[in-house]
């Protein structure tokens, strides 16, 4: 069963994964704060309109 043998990943592809990793928590992040900020504008907009 020779071919169940794994082989550690070269430094360029362990580079390429982690660059990914970092997009995909780069996007989840802004995503999040934008999310934040516009929850506050509705929250604030409405708490506007009752004066």
């Amino acid at each position: 069963m020779a071919g169940n043998i794994m082989t550690e990943p070269s430094p360029e592809e362990l580079h390429r994964r982690r660059r990914g990793r970092n997009i995909a928590v780069l996007i989840a992040v802004f995503a999040l704060a934008a999310l934040v900020y516009l929850i506050t504008v509705a929250r604030l907009s409405e708490g506007v309109s009752n004066l």
